[in-house]
């Protein structure tokens, strides 16, 4: 069964995360979706990231309407630096006679060759990257052509809306006092709102 991977900090999980998710899940006709959320990662800054019990916890509240969710603590096992090759390797061993695909941002594409045993990575996954409108098409294409020729890396692109919402403008927006309802789904909105250390009301 071909299966979706969506890692990522979660910092927090979002409307956005969901919306991409289920775009990717019916485009590929993928069996189901799994969220990984990072413990630590090796590529992001631990500043403002909260403890990854509370992210799992937020994560697995937001994605528990959809069937095909699925929520994993597969990083969060170890204390040490998590890289997608370890990852993937034990997600091969559950995972045996599944056809995984990795659901990237544009921005990640490009850091993608950055990764630890990229080679090996490659082959354990497909990719699918879905685009961001700060980003051009030919540009996009130019990378996929490269992974593919110096990697013989499986990549695919979705043709989903752009979406322009990050857990970054959730964390600024309580700290300024805003609203984040219709960016969070309803079920963790108050729980995002206080843990991030916002007052929670009602809009």
């Amino acid at each position: 069964m071909p299966i979706g991977i969506m890692g990522g900090t979660f910092n927090p999980i979002h409307i956005g995360h969901l919306i991409i998710a289920e775009y990717v899940r019916e485009e590929f006709k993928l069996d189901s979706i799994i969220f990984i959320p990072n413990g630590n990662p090796p590529h992001k800054s631990y500043e403002n990231l909260i403890d990854a019990k509370l992210r799992l916890s937020l994560m697995e509240k937001a994605i528990a309407d959809n069937c095909f969710f699925i929520s994993s603590d597969i990083e969060l096992r170890s204390d040490k630096i998590n890289y997608t090759i370890d990852t993937l390797r034990k997600l091969k061993s559950q995972y045996i006679d599944d056809e995984l695909f990795f659901i990237v941002g544009a921005d990640t594409l490009f850091e993608l060759d950055s990764w630890k045993d990229f080679a090996n990575v490659s082959k354990l996954t497909n990719f699918i990257v879905y685009k961001r409108a700060t980003y051009v098409s030919e540009t996009i294409d130019l990378k996929i052509k490269k992974l593919k020729s110096t990697y013989s890396a499986k990549v695919f692109e979705s043709r989903g809306p752009f979406i322009d919402i990050s857990s970054t403008l959730i964390r600024d927006r309580i700290a300024k006092g805003l609203s984040i309802k219709y960016l969070v789904p309803d079920s963790i909105r108050q729980d995002v709102t206080k843990i991030y250390g916002g007052n929670w009301y009602e809009l």
